[in-house]
């Protein structure tokens, strides 16, 4: 049984690696000619979690607390805006024990948990957890009425649907409250969590150029694109062009959502456009990728990363009409799979005073 188990939480963790390179392109394709935007998320999200693995021991004598536990609980997450996740919730847990040697076959009642973790940009979740299995001491050799284990985690997190999140990984524990000897408990954890601000849906009439909510049925004007007649154009003028070193935002293969320090970075970039909105018609985002895809999945990632660059844009501040987003596709690829053209960047049209716009922007990188 602990070979079986064991061999399990290997396969788990093998798997798990390989969903951090091989991010397959056809979870990003839109359907029905939908489109999406994504968001990272942020603040309070509800996860529903579920756990499996083995109990052990290093010490003979307490061989009867070896068995299998199982637990369901319900999670709030907290997203903040730094890279922190912090969990707390509370629901079952379950351990079938080996050994005739033990007080029960099962035992079963209820368990907290809690948990702190960092969010890298590549979306691992590296932290501590704790948890506290009520009246269920005397099953795991504690020595008190409630059994206390506090250990590592690490969770990959990934997108499961325009509106649900994953997270699977591993966790080691080891018991506060027992006798003496080391108990220890080696769970696989799954998480499933709805983030309602994720992804914002809707389909683009071709023909009016109007953008028709599905949930609210509502009408409103597209995002603007930034227009071809060169006589309307004051002034284009790239961000890189503003600021000197590399000033494009980069993203991952086959991904749209932005690294928590490119979020940052465009937060501050929001406000600084915001207070000298005067200075510019309006910021166009353009969207590219690399040359890996085809043709027709490379332009609506573009777009999708254009899209997301403007939202965020938007959401910290700068007026919508401001902003325009545009996806190019692979356009200007030197072919192959290169990080540096998997990336948006920022153009300002209708530039009034280039000298000062340097200035305001000299803040944010």
């Amino acid at each position: 049984m602990k070979k079986l188990i064991i061999a399990a939480l290997i396969c788990t963790g093998s798997w798990v690696q390989a969903q951090e390179t091989d991010q397959s392109a056809t979870s990003s394709t839109l359907q029905f000619g939908r489109e999406a935007t994504s968001a990272p998320p942020r603040g309070l999200l509800p996860f529903i979690g579920l756990g499996g693995g083995y109990t052990g021991y290093d010490a003979a004598e307490i061989q009867d607390v070896e068995g299998t536990p199982a637990t369901i609980k319900l999670l709030g997450s907290w997203y903040l805006e730094s890279p922190w996740v912090f969990d707390l919730g509370y629901g079952v847990n379950n351990q079938q024990f080996i050994h005739d040697t033990a007080r029960d076959t099962a035992s079963t009642d209820g368990a907290l948990e809690i948990a702190a973790r960092y969010r890298t940009e590549g979306r691992w979740q590296w932290g501590v957890v704790g948890n506290q299995f009520f009246n269920q001491g005397v099953n795991y050799a504690s020595s008190q009425g409630d059994a206390q284990f506090v250990g590592l985690q690490g969770l990959k997190e990934f997108d499961m649907s325009e509106s649900w999140l994953g997270r699977i990984g591993l966790r080691a524990m080891s018991e506060t409250s027992n006798q003496g000897d080391v108990v220890m408990m080696y769970l696989v954890d799954l998480q499933m969590g709805w983030n309602p601000n994720a992804y914002r849906t809707s389909v683009r009439s071709t023909a009016a150029d109007t953008m028709v909510e599905d949930e609210f049925v509502a009408v409103e004007t597209a995002r603007p694109v930034a227009s071809a007649e060169p006589s309307q154009i004051l002034n284009d003028v790239a961000l890189s062009s503003l600021i000197a070193g590399n000033s494009s935002i980069n993203f991952n293969s086959s991904q749209v959502a932005l690294t928590n320090t490119d979020q940052r970075r465009v937060e501050r970039l929001a406000k600084v456009l915001d207070e000298n909105s005067e200075l510019f018609e309006r910021v166009e985002v353009r969207g590219y990728t690399d040359s890996t895809g085809s043709s027709a999945i490379n332009e609506r990632i573009s777009q999708r990363r254009a899209d997301t660059v403007a939202s965020a844009l938007e959401r910290y501040g700068l007026d919508s009409s401001k902003v325009a987003a545009v996806g190019r596709g692979s356009e200007g690829s030197v072919g192959g799979s290169n990080r540096e053209e998997r990336r948006a960047e920022l153009h300002f049209i209708g530039v009034k005073d280039e000298d000062a716009l340097r200035r305001a922007l000299s803040s944010v990188e």
